[in-house]
Protein backbone atom coordinates (compact mmCIF):
# COMPACT_ATOMS: atom_id res chain seq x y z
CA UNK A 1 0.00 0.00 0.00
CA UNK A 2 1.49 3.28 -0.66
CA UNK A 3 -0.46 6.77 0.14
CA UNK A 4 -0.88 7.47 -3.02
CA UNK A 5 -3.45 4.71 -3.33
CA UNK A 6 -5.37 6.53 -0.05
CA UNK A 7 -6.67 8.56 -2.49
CA UNK A 8 -8.25 6.31 -4.75
CA UNK A 9 -10.07 4.54 -1.09
CA UNK A 10 -11.42 8.02 -0.50
CA UNK A 11 -13.10 7.98 -3.62
CA UNK A 12 -14.71 4.69 -3.42
CA UNK A 13 -16.12 5.41 -0.32
CA UNK A 14 -17.24 8.98 -1.94
CA UNK A 15 -18.72 7.25 -4.98
CA UNK A 16 -20.69 4.89 -3.04
CA UNK A 17 -21.65 7.48 -0.93
CA UNK A 18 -23.67 9.21 -3.89
CA UNK A 19 -25.14 6.10 -4.75
CA UNK A 20 -23.17 4.91 -7.65
CA UNK A 21 -21.50 1.65 -9.21
CA UNK A 22 -17.96 1.12 -8.84
CA UNK A 23 -15.17 -1.01 -10.04
CA UNK A 24 -12.13 -1.56 -8.16
CA UNK A 25 -8.82 -3.47 -9.72
CA UNK A 26 -6.31 -4.32 -7.79
CA UNK A 27 -2.82 -6.28 -9.18
CA UNK A 28 -1.88 -9.69 -8.06
CA UNK A 29 0.61 -10.83 -10.25
CA UNK A 30 2.38 -9.38 -13.11
CA UNK A 31 4.09 -11.27 -16.21
CA UNK A 32 7.13 -9.86 -18.19
CA UNK A 33 7.29 -5.91 -18.13
CA UNK A 34 4.29 -3.97 -16.30
CA UNK A 35 4.71 -0.78 -16.01
CA UNK A 36 2.68 -0.66 -12.39
CA UNK A 37 3.55 -2.67 -9.30
CA UNK A 38 1.93 -5.28 -7.18
CA UNK A 39 -0.95 -4.58 -5.14
CA UNK A 40 -1.39 -1.28 -6.81
CA UNK A 41 -5.33 -0.20 -7.50
CA UNK A 42 -7.82 1.76 -10.23
CA UNK A 43 -11.25 2.55 -9.68
CA UNK A 44 -13.89 3.42 -12.01
CA UNK A 45 -17.38 3.96 -12.32
CA UNK A 46 -17.88 3.60 -15.59
CA UNK A 47 -16.83 7.20 -16.61
CA UNK A 48 -14.48 8.67 -13.89
CA UNK A 49 -11.10 6.96 -13.22
CA UNK A 50 -9.04 6.81 -10.13
CA UNK A 51 -5.31 4.96 -9.96
CA UNK A 52 -3.66 3.41 -12.05
CA UNK A 53 -2.78 -0.18 -13.09
CA UNK A 54 -1.13 0.55 -16.23
CA UNK A 55 0.22 3.59 -18.54
CA UNK A 56 -3.36 4.15 -19.67
CA UNK A 57 -4.36 1.49 -21.86
CA UNK A 58 -5.44 -1.26 -19.57
CA UNK A 59 -7.85 1.39 -17.78
CA UNK A 60 -9.02 2.18 -21.53
CA UNK A 61 -9.65 -1.67 -22.43
CA UNK A 62 -11.15 -1.90 -19.13
CA UNK A 63 -13.81 0.80 -19.02
CA UNK A 64 -14.83 -0.78 -22.63
CA UNK A 65 -15.66 -4.21 -20.97
CA UNK A 66 -17.69 -2.62 -18.12
CA UNK A 67 -19.46 -0.61 -21.02
CA UNK A 68 -20.33 -4.34 -22.67
CA UNK A 69 -21.76 -5.68 -19.58
CA UNK A 70 -18.49 -7.56 -18.23
CA UNK A 71 -17.59 -7.38 -14.68
CA UNK A 72 -21.10 -7.72 -12.92
CA UNK A 73 -20.39 -10.32 -10.36
CA UNK A 74 -19.05 -9.40 -6.64
CA UNK A 75 -15.63 -10.32 -6.85
CA UNK A 76 -13.37 -12.37 -9.90
CA UNK A 77 -9.91 -13.33 -11.31
CA UNK A 78 -9.23 -11.30 -15.08
CA UNK A 79 -5.67 -11.96 -16.59
CA UNK A 80 -5.17 -8.98 -19.40
CA UNK A 81 -2.57 -10.56 -21.53
CA UNK A 82 -3.16 -14.03 -24.08
CA UNK A 83 -6.35 -14.61 -23.39
CA UNK A 84 -7.77 -11.61 -24.51
CA UNK A 85 -7.44 -12.32 -28.64
CA UNK A 86 -10.63 -14.10 -27.64
CA UNK A 87 -12.32 -11.22 -26.37
CA UNK A 88 -11.34 -9.28 -29.17
CA UNK A 89 -9.25 -6.83 -27.33
CA UNK A 90 -5.52 -6.20 -27.58
CA UNK A 91 -2.86 -9.70 -26.76
CA UNK A 92 -0.82 -7.39 -24.16
CA UNK A 93 0.42 -4.53 -22.81
CA UNK A 94 2.38 -2.41 -25.13
CA UNK A 95 5.28 -2.90 -22.83
CA UNK A 96 4.68 -6.55 -23.63
CA UNK A 97 3.69 -8.02 -20.29
CA UNK A 98 0.42 -9.60 -18.88
CA UNK A 99 -1.46 -8.47 -15.76
CA UNK A 100 -3.55 -10.42 -13.20
CA UNK A 101 -6.38 -8.50 -11.63
CA UNK A 102 -9.11 -8.99 -8.96
CA UNK A 103 -11.74 -7.04 -9.83
CA UNK A 104 -14.45 -6.06 -7.31
CA UNK A 105 -17.61 -4.54 -8.18
CA UNK A 106 -19.23 -3.02 -5.37
CA UNK A 107 -23.01 -1.31 -5.56
CA UNK A 108 -24.44 0.95 -2.72
CA UNK A 109 -26.96 -1.97 -2.05
CA UNK A 110 -24.38 -4.60 -1.40
CA UNK A 111 -21.37 -3.18 -0.10
CA UNK A 112 -20.29 -3.30 3.27
CA UNK A 113 -19.62 0.28 4.31
CA UNK A 114 -18.06 -0.44 7.48
CA UNK A 115 -15.73 -2.70 5.76
CA UNK A 116 -14.75 0.37 3.52
CA UNK A 117 -14.78 2.63 6.38
CA UNK A 118 -12.21 0.69 8.13
CA UNK A 119 -9.69 -0.43 4.86
CA UNK A 120 -9.46 3.27 4.91
CA UNK A 121 -8.42 4.16 8.65
CA UNK A 122 -5.99 1.44 8.75
CA UNK A 123 -4.16 2.99 5.32
CA UNK A 124 -4.46 6.32 6.73
CA UNK A 125 -2.78 5.29 9.79
CA UNK A 126 0.17 3.31 7.98
CA UNK A 127 -0.76 -0.07 9.87
CA UNK A 128 0.20 -3.05 8.01
CA UNK A 129 -3.01 -4.61 7.34
CA UNK A 130 -4.77 -7.97 4.92
CA UNK A 131 -7.58 -7.71 3.56
CA UNK A 132 -9.41 -11.00 1.85
CA UNK A 133 -11.86 -11.16 -0.34
CA UNK A 134 -14.54 -13.64 -0.84
CA UNK A 135 -15.68 -15.48 -4.12
CA UNK A 136 -18.70 -16.87 -2.92
CA UNK A 137 -20.03 -15.05 0.00
CA UNK A 138 -19.66 -11.58 -1.37
CA UNK A 139 -17.94 -10.25 1.42
CA UNK A 140 -14.20 -9.13 2.75
CA UNK A 141 -12.42 -8.54 5.84
CA UNK A 142 -10.17 -6.23 7.01
CA UNK A 143 -7.72 -6.89 10.09
CA UNK A 144 -4.37 -5.09 11.21
CA UNK A 145 -0.93 -7.80 11.12
CA UNK A 146 2.33 -7.62 12.11
CA UNK A 147 4.23 -10.22 10.25
CA UNK A 148 5.90 -8.73 7.67
CA UNK A 149 6.85 -11.88 6.49
CA UNK A 150 3.37 -12.40 5.33
CA UNK A 151 3.10 -13.09 1.51
CA UNK A 152 2.05 -10.46 -0.67
CA UNK A 153 -0.84 -12.40 -2.87
CA UNK A 154 -2.34 -15.48 -1.69
CA UNK A 155 -5.01 -17.12 -3.91
CA UNK A 156 -7.38 -19.96 -3.23
CA UNK A 157 -10.39 -21.08 -4.73
CA UNK A 158 -12.85 -19.63 -2.10
CA UNK A 159 -11.10 -16.31 -1.60
CA UNK A 160 -7.78 -13.89 -2.37
CA UNK A 161 -5.64 -11.93 0.64
CA UNK A 162 -3.92 -9.15 0.28
CA UNK A 163 -1.13 -8.37 2.60
CA UNK A 164 -0.56 -4.31 2.75
CA UNK A 165 3.00 -3.45 4.49
CA UNK A 166 3.57 -0.29 6.52
CA UNK A 167 4.32 2.36 4.03
CA UNK A 168 7.79 3.92 3.56
CA UNK A 169 8.66 7.10 5.32
CA UNK A 170 11.03 10.04 4.30
CA UNK A 171 12.18 11.79 7.77
CA UNK A 172 13.91 15.24 6.75
CA UNK A 173 16.11 16.71 9.28
CA UNK A 174 16.53 20.54 8.29
CA UNK A 175 14.29 23.06 6.74
CA UNK A 176 15.60 24.26 3.16
CA UNK A 177 14.80 24.37 -0.32
CA UNK A 178 16.28 20.70 -1.24
CA UNK A 179 14.32 20.14 1.94
CA UNK A 180 10.55 21.05 0.41
CA UNK A 181 11.44 19.96 -3.16
CA UNK A 182 12.20 16.15 -1.04
CA UNK A 183 9.29 16.64 0.40
CA UNK A 184 7.03 17.24 -2.80
CA UNK A 185 8.59 14.14 -4.62
CA UNK A 186 8.45 11.96 -1.23
CA UNK A 187 4.66 12.60 -1.40
CA UNK A 188 4.27 12.15 -5.11
CA UNK A 189 6.23 8.94 -4.86
CA UNK A 190 3.81 7.36 -1.99
CA UNK A 191 6.16 7.96 1.09
CA UNK A 192 4.69 9.41 4.30
CA UNK A 193 7.24 12.91 4.57
CA UNK A 194 7.74 14.15 7.79
CA UNK A 195 9.64 17.36 8.69
CA UNK A 196 12.05 17.94 11.56
CA UNK A 197 13.62 21.47 12.69
CA UNK A 198 14.64 22.98 15.87
CA UNK A 199 15.25 26.78 14.90
CA UNK A 200 11.93 28.24 14.70
CA UNK A 201 13.70 31.48 13.45
CA UNK A 202 13.33 29.83 9.98
CA UNK A 203 9.64 29.16 10.10
CA UNK A 204 8.44 31.21 7.80
CA UNK A 205 10.88 30.20 4.96
CA UNK A 206 9.10 26.66 4.82
CA UNK A 207 5.93 27.30 2.31
CA UNK A 208 5.25 23.49 1.78
CA UNK A 209 2.70 23.16 4.71
CA UNK A 210 -0.03 20.74 4.83
CA UNK A 211 -2.37 23.79 4.37
CA UNK A 212 -0.83 23.93 0.88
CA UNK A 213 -0.98 20.52 0.31
CA UNK A 214 2.63 19.66 1.88
CA UNK A 215 3.60 18.68 5.35
CA UNK A 216 4.19 20.78 8.86
CA UNK A 217 7.55 21.19 10.58
CA UNK A 218 7.81 19.00 13.56
CA UNK A 219 9.43 21.60 16.03
CA UNK A 220 11.73 19.57 18.47
CA UNK A 221 15.27 18.18 18.91
CA UNK A 222 16.72 16.04 15.74
CA UNK A 223 17.42 13.34 17.93
CA UNK A 224 13.90 12.76 20.04
CA UNK A 225 12.75 12.95 15.84
CA UNK A 226 14.96 10.24 14.77
CA UNK A 227 13.86 7.78 17.89
CA UNK A 228 10.43 8.54 18.03
CA UNK A 229 9.69 7.76 14.09
CA UNK A 230 12.56 5.94 12.69
CA UNK A 231 11.67 2.33 11.74
CA UNK A 232 13.09 -0.19 8.88
CA UNK A 233 10.81 1.20 6.48
CA UNK A 234 12.68 4.85 7.10
CA UNK A 235 15.12 6.88 5.09
CA UNK A 236 16.53 9.15 7.48
CA UNK A 237 17.99 12.16 5.29
CA UNK A 238 19.89 15.06 7.27
CA UNK A 239 19.27 18.63 4.89
CA UNK A 240 20.25 21.14 6.94
CA UNK A 241 23.60 21.93 5.93
CA UNK A 242 24.18 22.90 9.50
CA UNK A 243 26.26 20.58 12.15
CA UNK A 244 24.40 22.00 15.10
CA UNK A 245 21.19 20.33 13.53
CA UNK A 246 22.76 17.55 11.07
CA UNK A 247 24.93 16.15 13.49
CA UNK A 248 21.94 15.53 16.65
CA UNK A 249 20.15 13.13 14.65
CA UNK A 250 23.54 11.47 13.15
CA UNK A 251 24.18 10.35 16.98
CA UNK A 252 21.09 8.64 16.73
CA UNK A 253 19.93 7.12 13.79
CA UNK A 254 22.78 4.70 13.79
CA UNK A 255 21.17 2.63 16.89
CA UNK A 256 17.26 2.77 14.54
CA UNK A 257 17.24 0.02 11.86
CA UNK A 258 16.31 2.74 8.85
CA UNK A 259 16.92 1.40 5.47
CA UNK A 260 18.40 4.59 4.13
CA UNK A 261 20.73 7.25 5.71
CA UNK A 262 21.66 10.04 4.01
CA UNK A 263 23.77 13.57 4.72
CA UNK A 264 23.93 16.29 2.31
CA UNK A 265 27.10 18.25 1.92
CA UNK A 266 30.33 17.84 -0.40
CA UNK A 267 33.08 15.71 0.30
CA UNK A 268 34.97 17.77 2.35
CA UNK A 269 32.07 18.02 4.65
CA UNK A 270 31.60 14.44 4.81
CA UNK A 271 34.75 13.75 6.13
CA UNK A 272 35.14 16.64 8.47
CA UNK A 273 31.38 14.37 9.82
CA UNK A 274 32.72 11.01 10.22
CA UNK A 275 35.94 12.79 12.43
CA UNK A 276 33.48 14.52 14.44
CA UNK A 277 30.82 11.57 15.15
CA UNK A 278 34.15 9.30 15.52
CA UNK A 279 35.35 11.63 18.15
CA UNK A 280 32.21 12.27 20.08
CA UNK A 281 29.94 9.40 19.43
CA UNK A 282 32.30 6.51 19.10
CA UNK A 283 31.20 5.39 16.10
CA UNK A 284 33.09 2.93 14.32
CA UNK A 285 33.79 2.76 10.28
CA UNK A 286 31.14 -0.13 10.22
CA UNK A 287 28.02 1.78 11.59
CA UNK A 288 29.18 4.85 9.21
CA UNK A 289 29.61 2.61 6.27
CA UNK A 290 25.54 2.98 6.56
CA UNK A 291 25.83 6.86 5.81
CA UNK A 292 25.08 7.83 2.12
CA UNK A 293 26.67 10.50 1.81
CA UNK A 294 26.71 12.59 -0.17
CA UNK A 295 23.75 12.06 -0.45
CA UNK A 296 22.31 10.95 -4.02
CA UNK A 297 23.35 8.96 -7.88
CA UNK A 298 25.69 11.08 -9.28
CA UNK A 299 24.19 13.06 -11.84
CA UNK A 300 25.74 16.18 -11.56
CA UNK A 301 23.41 18.05 -10.09
CA UNK A 302 23.94 21.35 -8.96
CA UNK A 303 20.62 23.02 -8.03
CA UNK A 304 18.23 22.08 -5.38
CA UNK A 305 15.83 20.50 -7.72
CA UNK A 306 18.09 18.47 -9.35
CA UNK A 307 20.05 17.66 -5.59
CA UNK A 308 15.99 16.67 -4.72
CA UNK A 309 15.63 14.10 -7.93
CA UNK A 310 19.18 12.32 -7.55
CA UNK A 311 18.35 11.72 -3.73
CA UNK A 312 15.00 10.19 -4.18
CA UNK A 313 16.38 8.09 -7.28
CA UNK A 314 18.95 7.07 -4.90
CA UNK A 315 16.03 6.17 -1.93
CA UNK A 316 14.20 4.28 -4.56
CA UNK A 317 17.08 2.35 -5.63
CA UNK A 318 17.82 1.23 -2.24
CA UNK A 319 14.47 0.26 -1.41
CA UNK A 320 14.32 -1.75 -4.40
CA UNK A 321 17.58 -3.24 -3.50
CA UNK A 322 19.34 -2.20 -6.82
CA UNK A 323 23.19 -2.27 -6.65
CA UNK A 324 24.61 0.74 -7.57
CA UNK A 325 27.33 -0.21 -9.46
CA UNK A 326 24.70 -2.05 -12.14
CA UNK A 327 23.03 1.02 -13.02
Amino acid sequence: MQLTDINVITKAQQWLSDNRTIWLCTILKTYGSAPRPIGSIFLTDGDERVGSISGGCLEDAFVNMIKQGKFLTPAELFTYGEHAVEQDIIRELPCGGTIRLLVENFTPTTINHAAITHWLELAQTQQAFVREIFFTDKISTTKPFIDDSVRQVIETSASVQLAYAQVYSLLLVGIGQVTEHIAQLGLQAGFDVKVCDMRKELASSWHFTKANGGVDIHWQSPDEFIEQYANKRSAVLALAHDPRVDDVAMMSVFDTPAFYIGAMGSMRTTVKRHERLKRICSLSDDQLSRLIAPIGLNIGSKTPFEIAISTMADIIRVRHGINKELL
